[in-house]
């Protein structure tokens, strides 16, 4: 089973993304920020995908993703950054961060769906 790494400090969003990607029979691990989302990475080495809200408390998505891409082995691993910042300058920090993806909340289920399964099987 493929497992997703869900970033974010909404509950509710995390929830939602779950029941969006539970029919597909993805593995949801959640983490409430950067620092919980890098733990749980570490113990979970064999994520395939990472879908990550941009401001979070601790830690944000744009310095974790910078961590995650300081590390050879996560270096290709996808990373969506799904935020309510639609801003040129916050895409541009993300994409330079090493985001495969930006989408803006809120995204429609089908499209994030898309987007998740067209970068795992680019990946694959």
């Amino acid at each position: 089973m493929t497992k997703i790494l869900i970033v974010d400090d909404s509950t509710t969003v995390r929830k939602l993304l779950i029941h969006t990607l539970k029919p597909k029979h993805y593995v949801c691990i959640e983490a409430c920020d950067g620092f919980d989302a890098l733990e749980k990475l570490a113990l979970n080495p064999d994520i395939k995908l990472i879908i990550s809200d941009l401001n979070m408390p601790n830690m944000d998505g744009i310095e974790l993703i910078g961590n995650i891409r300081q590390n050879p082995q996560y270096r290709d691993l996808p990373i969506i950054m799904l935020t309510t910042e639609g801003s040129q300058d916050n895409r541009r920090l993300a994409f330079d961060a090493g985001a495969n993806l930006y989408l803006v909340k809120p995204s429609p289920a089908h499209i994030i769906l898309f987007k998740v399964q067209s970068l795992l099987e680019a990946d694959s």
